[in-house]
């Protein structure tokens, strides 16, 4: 295990590994409640939770790995000033209304899953839905947006459930929703910019950072001041983490949007501000790694969606119990927005997409719209894994998206956590 992989978040990167299906039992798609419609705002991956550390434990009330089938609450706080909490600094405006947080488990016990919510559940009860699967010894990331709670204490709160055994739990930070925000989302249809196994820029070393051009009028993000990518890392030399920020800015101290092993295929979603010359930058901690970046959706004057965020997250699809795995080269169509009409204008949506049950390396590819797929990848796999992946796009008129699966037969779960309603 090199050090490099310890120094993004601290963390011992494991090598992935085979998961069972412990993804949280199905829900019915039905209207839920939702937050106001609101704008985006991204920011500095800035961290709000690290269980493994008192310093980080904002609220100092639960310092150590959360226990088997625990609600946790935690401020979305740096810091709270007092022992109890009396008040707290808040990481992000006191009337946000959803947060993206990079969510991290790491040194679980058993395999499992934690769920990231506005509010804790009844006692005794599991989420209907998970933000993240994980296997005994595993450490693991994933891009989460989640409406948050009621302001105590001077801030929003949100609650971390962990299904089985105990496992550490970080949280960073990194965009919010507000109404008063005036940037709001545009869905595109997926577009790969940047693929070093072939566009002769080769894999990026070390301690060295690229820069992608991502204002682009051809791509209709010419005025984006935050874009939605898909990064994916493959072939990597050594254990090692991708870090994205805004061009012509300090590379964050804290975070890091991929984490891979070496010699893995790791994607995961990424939301980063843009520089003021339309630009973005990656940085590479350590060894080669090839960098493939899919553009996805962005924010901007020009976008049409505002975000409203369920309160609690709800089941779209589960094949495991809905008619069997996905085929090769087959599509299927995710109903994320009710038929009844009772969530109007919808122009996109947020949700995790898991793929578990896997016996063939693949990776799927989500889309707005039906036809032919993009050349883009949401979530990748190797045999034995469960792997989710953060999913934010346009969705057609009767509110569906697409799923196409480039593998073997896999099961899929897809989890809603909100919709883009046009403001």
């Amino acid at each position: 295990m090199s050090t490099a992989a310890l120094a993004a978040l601290n963390l011992t990167v494991a090598a992935l590994a085979a998961v069972p299906a412990t993804a949280a039992p199905a829900a019915v798609t039905a209207a839920a409640d939702v937050t106001a419609p609101a704008g985006f705002v991204g920011m500095s991956p800035t961290r709000i939770l690290d269980t493994r550390s008192y310093d980080q434990t904002p609220s100092h009330d639960h310092f150590g790995p959360l226990k088997e089938g625990e609600y946790y609450s935690t401020p979305v706080s740096q810091r709270c000033g007092s022992h109890p909490p009396m008040y707290c600094g808040s990481a992000v405006p006191t009337d946000a209304t959803a947060v993206v947080v990079n969510l991290t488990v790491t040194d679980p016990t058993a395999d499992g899953f934690v769920t990231l919510a506005a509010k804790a559940g009844p006692a005794g009860t599991k989420p209907a839905t998970s933000s993240i699967n994980f296997k005994a010894g595993q450490t693991i990331s994933n891009l989460v947006t989640i409406a948050v709670g009621p302001v105590g204490r001077g801030a929003p709160w949100i609650n971390v459930y962990n299904n089985a055994g105990t496992a550490h739990v970080v949280l960073d930070v990194v965009g919010y929703y507000r109404t008063a925000a005036p940037d709001k989302y545009g869905p595109l249809t997926p577009t790969r910019i940047a693929d070093s196994r072939s566009d002769g820029t080769g894999r990026l070393g070390g301690d060295a950072v690229r820069s992608y051009q991502v204002a682009r009028p051809e791509l209709g993000t010419a005025d984006a001041t935050s874009v939605v990518l898909n990064v994916t890392t493959t072939d990597g030399s050594w254990d090692s983490f991708l870090t994205a920020y805004p061009s012509g800015t300090q590379r964050p101290a804290y975070g890091s949007n991929v984490n891979f092993p070496v010699g893995s295929t790791v994607a995961n979603q990424v939301v980063v501000p843009v520089g003021a010359d339309g630009r973005i930058d990656v940085y590479n901690r350590a060894g080669w790694v090839h960098v493939i970046v899919d553009v996805v959706g962005y924010y901007g004057p020009s976008g049409r969606g505002l975000f409203s965020a369920l309160t609690t997250p709800v089941r779209n699809l589960d094949t495991r119990i809905t008619g069997g795995k996905l085929q090769q080269g087959a599509t299927t169509a995710v109903q994320a927005v009710p038929a009844d009409g009772s969530v109007p204008n919808v122009l996109g949506v947020e949700a995790n997409v898991t793929i578990t049950d896997v016996t063939d390396s693949g990776h799927l590819t989500v889309f707005p719209g039906g036809g032919q797929p993009p050349n883009t990848s949401t979530v990748n796999v190797e045999p034995g894994q469960t792997v989710a992946n953060s999913v934010t796009t346009g969705v057609t008129g009767g509110g569906t998206y697409s799923v196409f699966n480039h593998g073997g037969p896999v099961n899929v779960v897809a989890d809603l956590t909100g919709y883009f309603v046009t403001g």
